[in-house]
């Protein structure tokens, strides 16, 4: 998974949890983070972040299109897994000539800004401290 497709994920993610918060789903970020698995600091900081304003919804006269928000928004974050077996392989060429097939990690909560997913497994550099260099040909 490449960067730019794990800050999207994690953004459609933010996205689904404000959208249950909002319409008073679920009361508290700690009960909406303990419900689909997500880190509660990360969904802490997504409601601090926002205006924090609540729209009490009555679930028997909501509209077709509000039901739909909410069953999107729910499924969203039923998908995000914590399981390895559903997180995208890691990828990095190893030394016999295939490529890694564990699974990426996730990011500490303080990490989330960069996206919630790391683009290599642990073993070769999804939650390195360092920055990796990238190889640059020599001009002549």
């Amino acid at each position: 998974m490449t960067p730019e497709e794990s800050r999207e994920f994690t953004a459609r993610l933010e996205n689904a949890a404000l959208t249950l918060l909002k319409s008073v789903i679920f009361r508290k970020p700690d009960d909406l983070a303990r419900r689909f698995g997500l880190p509660i600091p990360v969904v802490r900081y997504w409601w601090r972040n926002t205006d924090q304003k609540t729209k009490e919804v009555n679930q028997s006269t909501l509209s077709p299109r509000e039901v739909k928000t909410i069953r999107k928004a729910s499924q969203t974050l039923e998908g995000w897994e914590k399981a390895k077996r559903y997180r995208p392989e890691c990828g990095a060429n190893l030394t016999n000539g295939k490529r890694c097939k564990r699974s990426v990690a996730i990011r500490p909560p303080e990490g989330w800004d960069r996206g919630a997913l790391a683009d290599r497994c642990r073993m070769h550099g999804g939650l390195a401290r360092r920055i990796r260099k990238k190889k640059v040909a020599a001009e002549d």
